[in-house]
């Protein structure tokens, strides 16, 4: 792992996070998945288990409707920083 905890929230805050609550089309209800991820992240007790939550929050049922919400408004998702999430952790 390259990356401590707090890099990766805050590369997760700024390409996805705060760029989704801020659009325009932004409801309630992504507006709360967003404050719940949000939540969920910071108690996480590493870089590891930010990593971890990550990338199974894009395979649950929850996180697929999350994805289907948000992208529908245009605004970027988890999925859509894969490649840049991936590097800051020092995956191949």
């Amino acid at each position: 792992m390259n990356a401590t905890k707090e890099e990766l929230i805050s590369f997760l805050e700024k390409k996805v996070l705060i760029p989704t609550e801020n659009n325009p089309g932004a409801d309630v209800t992504i507006k709360r998945k967003i404050n719940f991820t949000r939540m969920r992240l910071n108690e996480l007790e590493s870089a590891e288990k930010v990593r971890q939550y990550f990338w199974s929050a894009m395979a649950t049922d929850n996180g697929i409707d999350s994805y289907n919400k948000i992208s529908s408004i245009g605004a970027p998702t988890f999925e859509d920083v894969r490649s840049g999430f991936k590097k800051l952790c020092g995956d191949k």
